[in-house]
């Protein structure tokens, strides 16, 4: 544990350790890849995820970077950075060992003063040690559209770069592409997987290379091997195909003249089993089958006809149990069965329904989705009603109903048939309330009853955007139940709910009692990033002082109570986080109006209930904080001064010192996250806004709150200094 530990610790330093003595730094690194465990692995796995993560072997990759620009060291660095991508399990991080590899090695810019001739051992070096990672390395490095370069580390302290760099010729490059794609093919020859994987890269190619892929791919050597190895091949070029005729008029596109010699190969390519012919029409990516421009609703049309005739073609030849053989080798076999529904008799029905039902293949299960909702898309009501279901299991009729569309009619068919066995159809069925224009309140109650709220908030949510009447009762019921059923949030229920959660606040017909459970239960979801606010909890803070002095006790340790070293339980821990979280979002001062407007009578006596509940308490002092820094947002007086005057008298009391400590305090952090000026002009703006606000409340009569603004100009010209200085450049010799 200690070696990574060590390494991780010096992360920093290992530029200037590897540049201070290169060879014993490379051969400690060498040393520590051949260790069983290997330290590498750990520093690894220490990789945290988000914007917060951290990497611990960003240093080290900085130092192979800084070592590679020296021709001696290049093929030990490019070795060294093959081992490290090879146990490197991916992460969100760009700093990796296989994208220093790849900018070290770039023909149009590379980050070594190594010839090309070293470059190419060093290359082949790396494809003799790690085949893997050289192959992955080569992929990277043929031309493409995308191709960016972020640099790498460069020496400080040896004299590696001159200080002109001679720029890449046009010869210098086409040597190096050449190399590279001659190299690939070589390592290609023997792996249809890694052919196609250059043939996705094509066009990319310089006209000579292109030339000789092709001749390659309409070799012998390719077109003698079996069809189940060519046929990837071949739907890959015919990809490449379709998409380049689809955007013939971009400048990207290959030219009418390339494109033929392509489908020459491609037809030469071509599987003569009917299956290997038409499976690539089967995928999730129409985009990519589609040749003309025009209205996408006709191509899709003309998709679909060349899908039918394809599984017309199949069934014709080798008869109905072919289609199970399609299935299995198809991306969307759901597409398989839907095309097959515009075919269908009732025989192929017999065939599938309800046999297939009890299967459990996921393939299987897909295909039989699009074959129901195909024969439904095509018969509609008539089909299902003439389907007979009687002598079929309670499981094989749910699963029936589960592919039909989300509607009341399917509803009812679920009643009438399952009974008792209802549970099945609902338990399982997947939820779009768009199927279905009419009331969704059957559907609400049904998946709340069960266990499904959170599917039913997608129910409610449409309710909402359609801008139809909500029940406030079923809302609530949906909503509270939510919390506590251990279904998966979908990506886009957090937003779902927070509309729902408006709509109740909009309400007049919400039972207020009700409304705090929801805004307390979803209270990590309403703030300022949703755009949303728990409305009736902050009005309550604002109203009620007794709730505000609840709120800060539940957050607050008593200073009359005894310290003790006992850990608070989980629940109070969630209790003080949902606390918390309230009082930090508040921004309704107390005595507010609906208007607008502040009352200051209603002001003063909220906050005299505080203190007098709070000095028993033993809270006052982290009230009359909490209470200053909601006072921020109080609205600027009739007068036009820019704080209401009520605000402002309290605040310059003597014994206001808490409240005024907490305004300061929320007034800085109001600023939020902003990008630092190495002028300091926003600070100095900051401060002398501070100082016009304080000459106003003291012109006013609130020399005490003045003190308190001029005091925070202060620290702002402080702040300002201190960035000038870090920013501050070294003066000239």
């Amino acid at each position: 544990m200690a070696d990574w530990v060590l390494w991780g610790s010096l992360d920093s330093l290992l530029p200037s350790l590897a540049e201070s003595e290169p060879n014993e730094f490379l051969s400690v690194v060498e040393k520590a890849l051949r260790q069983t465990p290997c330290p590498f692995d750990a520093l690894f796995s220490q990789e945290g995820k988000g914007a917060f993560g951290s990497n611990y072997l960003t240093g080290l990759l900085w130092a192979l970077e800084t070592l590679a620009w020296e021709e001696e060291f290049l093929v030990r660095v490019a070795v060294i950075l093959g081992g490290l991508a090879s146990r490197d399990p991916g992460g969100n991080w760009a700093n990796r060992p296989v994208n220093s590899l790849t900018m070290i090695f770039l023909p149009w810019l590379p980050r070594t003063m190594g010839s090309i001739e070293k470059r190419q051992i060093a290359v082949k070096t790396l494809n003799k040690e790690n085949p893997e990672i050289a192959w992955k390395l080569l992929l990277s490095l043929l031309p493409s559209h995308h191709q960016t370069s972020f640099g790498t580390a460069k020496p400080k302290w040896r004299l590696t770069i001159p200080e002109e760099q001679k720029a890449v010729s046009g010869r210098e490059y086409l040597d190096q592409v050449h190399f590279y794609v001659d190299f690939a093919i070589d390592m290609a020859k023997d792996n249809i997987h890694r052919l196609t994987e250059m043939v996705q890269r094509l066009h990319h190619l310089p006209p000579e290379s292109f030339d000789k892929i092709l001749s390659f791919l309409s070799s012998t050597e390719i077109t003698s091997r079996p069809e189940e190895e060519k046929v990837c091949l071949w739907m890959s070029l015919t990809d490449l195909i379709t998409r380049h005729k689809h955007f013939s008029d971009t400048k990207w596109a290959l030219s009418p003249n390339n494109i033929s010699r392509i489908e020459t190969v491609t037809n030469v390519l071509a599987p003569k089993d009917l299956i290997n012919l038409h499976r690539r029409l089967f995928t999730e990516r129409d985009d990519k089958l589609i040749e003309d421009k025009g209205d996408w609703k006709s191509q899709q049309d003309k998709l679909e006809v060349r899908r039918q005739d394809a599984i017309k073609q199949i069934m014709k030849s080798e008869g109905v149990e072919a289609i199970f053989n399609l299935i299995e080798m198809v991306d969307a076999p759901s597409k398989v069965g839907f095309s097959l529904a515009s075919l269908a008799t009732s025989k192929i029905d017999s065939v599938i329904l309800p046999s297939l039902l009890n299967k459990e293949s996921g393939k299987i299960m897909q295909f039989v989705s699009g074959y129901i909702w195909g024969r439904y898309r095509k018969q509609s009501w008539p089909w299902i009603n003439d389907m007979d279901v009687t002598k079929w299991s309670k499981a094989n009729i749910a699963k029936f109903l589960i592919y039909l569309p989300f509607t009341n009619e399917t509803w009812e068919r679920a009643k009438n048939l399952l009974g008792n066995s209802e549970k099945e159809y609902w338990e399982k069925v997947s939820v779009n309330p768009y199927h279905s224009e009419e009331d969704l309140s059957i559907a609400i109650d049904k998946l709340v009853e069960y266990g499904r709220p959170k599917a039913a908030i997608s129910c409610l949510n449409k309710i909402v955007l359609d801008k139809q009447p909500i029940n406030c009762a079923l809302t609530v019921k949906v909503l509270l139940s939510a919390l506590a059923s251990r279904e998966t949030y979908q990506a886009t229920d957090v937003y779902d709910i927070i509309e729902i959660i408006k709509a109740l606040q909009d309400s007049k017909d919400v039972d207020p009692n009700e409304l705090c459970k929801i805004e307390l239960g979803y209270l990590e979801i309403l703030d300022e990033h949703h755009n949303a606010s728990p409305k009736l909890l902050e009005r309550s803070l604002a109203t009620e002082p007794s709730f505000f002095c609840e709120v800060i006790r539940l957050l607050y340790r008593s200073k009359k109570e005894i310290r003790t070293n006992k850990e608070p339980s989980k629940e109070q821990k969630a209790i003080a986080s949902k606390a918390w979280k309230l009082l930090d979002g508040w921004k309704t001062p107390p005595g507010m109006q609906p208007d607008g407007n502040l009352n200051g009578g209603q002001f003063k006596q909220w906050l005299e209930t505080v203190v007098k509940e709070c000095t028993s308490s033993g809270h006052l002092e982290v009230a009359l904080l909490n209470v200053g820094q909601v006072l921020f947002y109080s609205p600027q007086d009739s007068s036009g001064l820019w704080i209401h005057k009520d605000v402002a008298e309290v605040l310059n009391d003597a014994d206001a010192e808490g409240l005024r400590r907490g305004f300061a305090q929320e007034k800085y952090n109001s600023r939020g996250f902003h990008r630092v000026d190495p002028t300091g002009k926003p600070e100095k703006e900051l401060a002398e806004e501070c100082r016009r606000q304080a000459d106003d409340v003291e012109n006013a009569g609130f020399q005490r709150f003045a003190a308190t603004l001029r005091e925070m100009a202060d620290s702002y010209d402080k702040e300002a200094e201190r960035i000038i200085k870090e920013h501050k450049t070294e003066p000239e010799v």
